[in-house]
């Protein structure tokens, strides 16, 4: 993150703004297993519960800036999804913050299940809109009170659209997404800048595999590129009798993550779960940790066109 900023580096920073955009724009998550509804609208009621969850990330916590807070990466995330039938219906609101820059994104998604070969065939797609904003405060400049230089917050709102596409089975899924499609294009106060929304790609694949009654194991992977930039990850989670688990994943040239997580209550509809990044890549400008931390709660699936029965002590049926 640039700090210290003359009038011709601010001008030079907003051009180079759109590259580092390819790699910065979309915030990473170490639990992207547990959050497919972000990477891709097909997964939109995939697991046949009405589920609510929220999000937590802070990316290389503790990284020290010259002033202020240091501009280390700040995410929240809130998402529902709810099965009816043969369709999925979703929503999301994003907040993330990486030093002066925020970036919010409130997306709805629907998805349509169509078995196929003794699964089913997800295609969703989703629409929503895509706030960006920089606190210009928040920059220092080399020649203060330049009146080049904006002040305070200029932000911009343009309508985004993804669309994806996603294979099911009982023992795998794999699927495939595209983001940003519109490529909106943001100014934030900067005529000689265009800061767009690139499209990116993802590509989300898991199997399970039995040990018996009680153990599981989830190979997971996740593929993301802009078409100029290509990033992995990926590893395996293990869970006991449905209701403990834990898992090892490595981020291509960036961490290895450590995750565990319970399922609680009688019914374990209450999940609590989380990460820990253990930095291996790039250290000398990144903090070496980053951790996550994951609440999700499920409901069943709602039941359409079907009247309650109502019981009595005199007719038991």
């Amino acid at each position: 993150m640039i700090r210290i900023f003359s009038t011709p580096l601010l001008t030079a920073a907003f051009l180079l703004l759109s590259n580092w955009a390819l790699g910065q724009q979309d915030p990473q998550f170490s639990l992207f297993a547990l959050n497919q509804i972000y990477f891709n609208p097909a997964a939109s009621g995939a697991d046949g519960l009405t589920r609510f969850q929220l999000t937590h990330r802070a990316q290389y916590a503790g990284y020290q800036g010259t002033f202020d807070d240091g501009g280390a990466a700040s995410t929240q995330l809130f998402s529902f999804s709810v099965p009816i039938k043969n369709i999925g219906i979703g929503f999301y609101a994003l907040n993330d913050r990486i030093g002066p820059l925020t970036n919010q994104d409130f997306q709805l998604s629907a998805a349509y299940r169509i078995p196929m070969a003794g699964g089913n065939l997800a295609v969703g797609a989703r629409a929503g809109l895509y706030r960006r904003a920089i606190d210009y405060n928040r920059l220092r400049p080399g020649e203060p009170g330049d009146p080049l230089i904006q002040t305070g917050v200029i932000s911009e709102i343009h309508p985004d659209a993804s669309v994806g596409v996603r294979y099911e089975t009982s023992a795998y899924y794999v699927g495939l997404s595209a983001n940003h499609l519109l490529g909106a294009r943001y100014r934030l106060g900067a005529d000689a800048a265009t800061n767009p929304l690139v499209p990116t790609f993802y590509l989300n694949a898991g199997m399970i595999l039995e040990f018996g009654y009680l153990l599981q194991v989830q190979p997971i992977l996740l593929v993301k590129t802009d078409l100029n930039e290509f990033s992995a990850e990926g590893g395996a989670m293990a869970t006991y009798n449905q209701r403990y688990w834990a898992g090892v994943t490595y981020r291509q040239q960036d961490a290895v993550i450590v995750m565990a997580g319970i399922n609680l209550m009688q019914d374990q509809s209450l999940r609590l779960s989380g990460a820990y990044d253990i930095v291996v890549g790039g250290t000398s400008v990144k903090s070496p940790t980053s951790y996550e931390v994951l609440l999700s709660y499920a409901l069943p699936a709602p039941k359409v066109g079907k009247k309650t029965i109502v019981r009595t002590p005199r007719f038991r049926f």
